[in-house]
């Protein structure tokens, strides 16, 4: 399982963070797929010093590591997190294909650095931080390719590849998040689920 964060970053969005906006047009919207929307400018620079322009959805390993952090976001506070969607991995590259979903490897410096087309493939540890507590988690990277019309990166996974959503406790309310999922024939899903837990 993979979980993809939908952030808010106050005044100033970074540009690798997606914005809430897009979770909430998936949630209310009519269609039981999930838009998402790559985001460049992921991972190391390059030789020159240049970032990469692969645009990229950016995900978690749902594993020990990302509990434990959920954890520590629940318990000393949440100021950005507004939802997270849990993707079937297998799924995810099923549908985009396995080179496109990689594995991010930590940067160690001992070789020269990749092309500016490979430094999504990587990242460095300790420049993580802004993304406490989830700073340490294993990072999963979704090449999201360009579509023909006006090259935008945005791409609609099918219903299929859905596992779940982490939600915010305030305001949450059961029985109109059940209609919800009825409308959207998400309660279909094998063991889908809806946490509220950020």
């Amino acid at each position: 399982m993979l979980c993809h964060f939908y952030m808010t970053e106050g005044k100033k969005q970074k540009q690798y963070y997606t914005k809430p906006d897009y979770a909430y047009f998936n949630i209310f919207s009519d269609s039981s797929d999930w838009m998402i929307k790559g985001t460049t400018g992921h991972g190391i620079t390059s030789e020159r010093g240049k970032v990469s322009q692969i645009p990229c959805l950016n995900c978690y390993q749902v594993n020990d590591d990302f509990y434990d952090a959920l954890e520590r976001l629940s318990s000393e506070g949440n100021k950005k997190y507004e939802v997270g969607v849990v993707l079937d991995k297998p799924e995810l590259k099923k549908f985009f294909g396995k080179d496109n979903v990689k594995d991010v490897i930590p940067w160690t410096h001992e070789h020269r650095r990749p092309s500016p087309d490979e430094c999504w493939h990587y990242d460095i540890p300790r420049k993580k931080m802004a993304l406490w507590p989830f700073s340490y988690c294993n990072v999963v990277r979704v090449r999201i390719r360009p579509a023909p019309l006006y090259e935008m990166p945005i791409k609609a996974i099918s219903r299929n590849a859905l596992m779940g959503l982490l939600v915010r406790k305030n305001g949450y309310k059961h029985k109109a998040m059940a209609k919800l999922l009825r409308k959207k024939k998400w309660d279909e899903i094998d063991e889908f689920g809806v946490f509220p837990l950020l």
